[in-house]
């Protein structure tokens, strides 16, 4: 498979997100962040709503993207060698964060009456933070590897011309929606795991993943028609403020528990992450396939940024405390800041040659 700009340019505008999503963390109602601010302003419940779309599916896009080149690059370097280049890609950043960057990222949220050494605290603080996604994204690797050392999944020798039409991603999205419903009356949206915040979505995580591997193998992203982009633009829309009703009405009944709520929320959250991924996907398609310097740098420090950004936003939002303005205004004013700084950092960090091989 030949590079092309456009799955790197993805990256990029998902990174751009999740750096946006823990700006507006910091002042919204979820604290959820190691510095958070409480809100005094209505226009904080933007910001939650701003969370909770994004949380509804771009990390599965994540996933899905990874999983896209996976098959490839175990054809290429074996699933040995693929396991080996994926702990040094994703076990690397891992550790690096665990030793280097936790302890930064956690002390703004040290208060005195804990009673212990700040930096000992946060150095022994259990959560990877932000980076619970590389460690998950190893694990789904590793499974791939596994799957594919006993001889399942061979090589397509020619790829497909064709993708999924629009039945094809509402049926993706159902499916998605009834298996979420059944994993959250055990684990409701909201559940929190030590190494998984988010662990009411870890279906989707896993789907996404396997959708990426699989599509990937057949050329579906590359495939996808202009005209099911925009019809799941619209389907994504609808279904997003469809989901976010009943999650605002139906309080806890619509996080889990087998309630009725419940199910209707699981299928519109379902439908809303399968068609807004195939929207973005088609849109950047469009829209982002740039190669030119300017996207070079973007994407070549995409994934360091994502490794880099938590300490960097946590510190800047401590900064910004003694500022009086709404919280939309401070969410806004925070990213503004964040984005060059973190992308100035990977820069920075990955101009030392052993670095830029590993992020």
């Amino acid at each position: 498979m030949s590079r092309i700009a456009w799955p790197d340019m993805t990256r990029v505008l998902l990174t751009g997100l999740v750096v946006a999503h823990h700006c507006a963390v910091t002042y919204s109602h979820i604290p959820a962040w190691t510095y958070h601010e409480t809100p005094v302003d209505g226009s904080a419940g933007l910001l939650d709503a701003f969370v909770a779309v994004n949380q509804a599916w771009f990390m599965g896009a994540f996933f899905l993207i990874s999983g896209w080149f996976v098959p490839e690059s175990v054809d290429r370097h074996g699933a040995g060698g693929f396991i080996r280049g994926r702990l040094l890609r994703l076990g690397g950043p891992f550790l690096f964060f665990l030793i280097a960057l936790k302890p930064l990222f956690y002390l703004p949220a040290w208060d005195p009456v804990m009673g212990d050494n700040p930096l000992v605290w946060a150095l022994t603080v259990p959560d990877p933070g932000p980076l619970w996604f590389v460690l998950l994204l190893l694990v789904f690797s590793m499974a791939y590897a596994g799957i594919r050392a006993t001889g399942v999944g061979k090589p397509v020798v020619s790829p497909g011309t064709s993708s999924p039409g629009l039945a094809g991603v509402v049926g993706f999205g159902l499916v998605l929606g009834l298996v979420s419903w059944a994993w959250w009356i055990a684990v409701p949206v909201g559940t929190y795991w030590i190494s998984l915040p988010s662990a009411g979505y870890l279906p989707q995580y896993a789907l996404c993943f396997a959708v990426g591997a699989l599509g990937g193998r057949r050329g579906w992203m590359s495939h996808l028609r202009r005209r099911t982009g925009f019809v799941c633009a619209g389907l994504a829309v609808l279904t997003g403020l469809g989901w976010l009703t009943v999650v605002v009405l139906g309080g806890p009944a619509a996080a889990g528990g087998g309630t009725a709520l419940s199910a209707l929320s699981a299928a519109l959250n379902g439908l809303f992450t399968a068609t807004v991924i195939v929207a973005v996907l088609v849109a950047t398609r469009l829209w982002l396939d740039r190669s030119g310097p300017s996207a070079q740098f973007l994407s070549a420090n995409a994934y360091a940024v994502f490794v880099l950004h938590a300490p960097i936003v946590a510190w800047l939002g401590v900064g910004l405390s003694g500022l009086v303005a709404p919280a939309l205004v401070k969410a806004m004013l925070l990213f503004t800041l964040a984005v060059p700084a973190c992308w100035g950092a990977a820069w920075a960090i990955r101009r030392v040659p052993a670095v830029a091989r590993i992020v």
